[in-house]
């Protein structure tokens, strides 16, 4: 067989065997694929590098679906050898199966790469770059999609297609023993049996399950004792996986969901030059805008895992400025947030629910002039690159907190509610 006159140059063809590239990118691929089965298999185990290997999983999924386009054009630039003689219908089996495994190489990355799009984290690729984030809605119902077809994907190419491909190669091999091995193994003919040439399809598999189950293995996570009077593990356990809204894990792909997220949750240090805290009142009718200078912060939070994430926020409330100096030491007194007895407002939240991929609300409470109440603070998250913006807004009754008091504690002068605005910009630091 020759090759054809419009071919490109430079690659042979032999009767038996597919191009030098073709074969190339055939055991490549292949062995990314069964090494993502086999880290997919681990992406749940609960210890340190959790996150490396879902990013690593992200970033082997977007490799598999960049190589497999480039192998569709080498196919299509070159002919690929002749069948042996076979049954016809044998022969569309044959066929059907390798369009398949075209159309799973293509599918499962990017239902993988829409699935992790619809969450603010990074996609990144081999710590090189981060991809951008497919366009599809960040809700939930839209990342149950695309997981739902990740997974059913994934379950035909591993308990479907890989082990048909496998079997009608042996069969090939051993039974028929024509060449069609050939066509991807150069030389490996049916006699004889033992051909050191049997190192390309072997070794591929055991440097997958090799790389799979051996790449990033961190210390088993910790869990923290329960505290004093708290429910016996057995009934925590219970009650835990009655809530429980992590969705399941899948086999293989470009991402795993919140079910094997990192077990070490992201810290963040905030970045006072584009973070501000500010509150909106009236008095008398007029109205009156201001904001706090000096805070503190420790958050450590990931939209993966709320359960794990909590935030402490104290604000020095002698920070306070309305653009009036007046107000301001007014304000600082006696009358409304006597600073001298309660100088910091603090607000701690260890409760977070979702309403979809960038919007939750913050279940927490809020200490202000000596008193507790709970408190509310829906905010809205956006991650990329490792920065975080956050957009929150709530409102206080500051009557209920007891701030203001004299000729303040009216509410004809001053409006009980008290709108307050929280924009917010931090940088993800590293895990220790």
């Amino acid at each position: 067989m020759s090759i054809p006159e419009n071919a490109p140059a430079g690659l042979p063809l032999t009767r038996r065997s597919y191009n030098l590239a073709s074969v190339w990118l055939h055991w490549i691929i292949a062995g990314l694929i069964l090494f993502m089965v086999f880290l997919g298999w681990r992406l749940g185990d609960h210890d340190s590098m959790r996150l490396s290997r879902v990013n690593l999983h992200k970033s082997a999924g977007i490799l598999i679906l960049f190589l497999s386009f480039v192998r569709i054009g080498v196919r299509l630039a070159y002919k690929a050898p002749a069948e042996p003689p076979m049954p016809k219908w044998q022969l569309m089996a044959a066929k059907a199966l390798h369009i398949g495994f075209y159309v799973v190489m293509i599918g499962m990355p990017l239902t993988g790469w829409a699935m992790v799009s619809t969450s603010p984290r990074d996609i990144p690729f081999f710590g090189l770059f981060n991809m951008p984030h497919l366009p599809v809605p960040q809700t939930h119902d839209t990342h149950e999609l695309f997981e739902n077809l990740h997974g059913l994907i994934a379950k035909l190419l591993i308990y479907g297609m890989i082990p048909l491909h496998v079997l009608a190669a042996l069969k090939h091999q051993f039974v028929d023993k024509d060449e069609v091995v050939e066509h991807m193994v150069p030389g490996l003919e049916p006699r004889p049996l033992l051909n050191w040439r049997w190192i390309v399809p072997l070794g591929t598999v055991l440097l997958a399950v090799v790389l799979g189950y051996g790449l990033y293995r961190g210390t088993p996570e910790k869990s923290a004792p329960p505290p004093e009077g708290s429910s016996p593990p057995a009934m925590a356990s219970a009650a835990a996986g009655a809530v429980s809204l992590a969705p399941s894990q899948v086999s293989a792909g470009s991402e795993a969901s919140s079910a094997s997220s990192p077990a070490a949750v992201t810290t963040w240090a905030v970045d006072k030059s584009a973070t501000k805290i500010t509150f909106a009142t009236t008095f008398q009718g007029e109205a009156i805008n201001g904001s706090f200078g000096s805070y503190t912060t420790a958050i450590a939070f990931d939209p993966e895992q709320l359960a794990k994430s909590h935030v402490k926020v104290a604000i020095d409330l002698a920070s306070v400025s309305s653009g009036d100096k007046d107000r301001d030491t007014t304000l600082q007194s006696d009358s409304f947030f006597n600073t001298a007895a309660t100088p910091k407002a603090l607000f701690e939240a260890k409760s977070f629910s979702k309403t979809d991929a960038t919007h939750f609300v913050a279940h927490g409470k809020l200490t202000l002039h000596g008193v507790t109440k709970s408190l509310d603070l829906p905010f809205s998250l956006t991650i990329r690159n490792g920065v975080a913006d956050m957009k929150g807004s709530t409102a206080l009754d500051r009557t209920a907190f007891g701030v203001g008091s004299g000729d303040y504690a009216s509410t004809d002068t001053i409006p009980a509610g008290v709108k307050v605005d929280i924009t917010l910009k931090a940088k993800a630091q590293p895990q220790k």
